[in-house]
């Protein structure tokens, strides 16, 4: 049996356990703080005295303010980097020597496209997203002999409260937004295939393949109206 340990709000993992169980699988709720590593540690000892060792990790916790970087305070910035990279990589660090002493395991994170460049209005979370997907590849390159595969996902943007709140400033572009069910089954996939990175939808992918070789100069004609345009029309 795979054990599976996913980041998530406490009251929805009840929810999913609840559904799990109703359908004849196995559940286990562990509740969490990934900005704190005693927590997380907690997490991991409950599952190991309840199942086993996990041998799969998704590192899911995010965050994201809409904010100018001019307007952003530094307690959102702070938040930004300790949940979205401080996060994950405390859960990495915790999980890998119980994956190696267990045999090998899958770690995937979760990034975005937005870690190919720097986005107008999400600064802080384009750096910890790019963060992610560096430090990834990091541990995938050095641990790959042990048994322990990586995962990186960048999803474009997703039809959940992160992008579709009352906090993103009115008019904000979604450009190839995604209904959350179409997008779960192809992260589903990607970790099924054990992709070491995936970046969907296609488009996005592609834009941001684009956007990795292009100069700085010739990004920065194409963004730079455009953000003046955003921010003082």
């Amino acid at each position: 049996m795979r054990h599976l340990l996913i980041q998530m709000r406490e009251m929805q993992l009840e929810e999913i356990k609840t559904e799990i169980e109703k359908n004849g699988g196995k559940a286990l709720v562990a509740p969490g703080d990934v900005t704190d590593p005693t927590s997380i540690e907690r997490a991991f000892e409950k599952i190991e005295r309840e199942w086993a060792t996990p041998d799969m990790i998704v590192a899911n916790a995010g965050v994201a303010h809409w904010v100018k970087t001019t307007e952003m305070k530094l307690k959102e910035a702070h938040q930004t980097v300790d949940v979205n990279l401080m996060g994950l990589i405390n859960t990495v660090q915790l999980a890998l020597p119980r994956m190696i002493n267990n045999g090998g395991g899958h770690i995937v994170g979760i990034a975005s496209a937005a870690s190919y460049r720097g986005i107008p209005n999400l600064a802080v979370y384009s750096a910890t997203k790019a963060g992610i997907v560096r430090y990834l590849e990091g541990v995938r390159v050095e641990n790959n002999a042990k048994g322990i595969a990586v995962t990186t996902i960048c999803p474009g943007f997703i039809k959940t409260p992160m992008v579709t709140d009352k906090d993103i400033p009115k008019g904000t572009p979604l450009p190839f937004i995604m209904d959350v069910e179409k997008s779960t089954k192809k992260i589903i996939k990607i970790i099924e295939h054990k992709r070491s990175q995936h970046t969907y939808p296609l488009p996005m992918a592609i834009l941001g393949k684009i956007g990795l070789i292009l100069p700085n100069s010739m990004y920065d004609k194409v963004i730079i109206p455009f953000a003046r345009w955003w921010f003082f029309r």
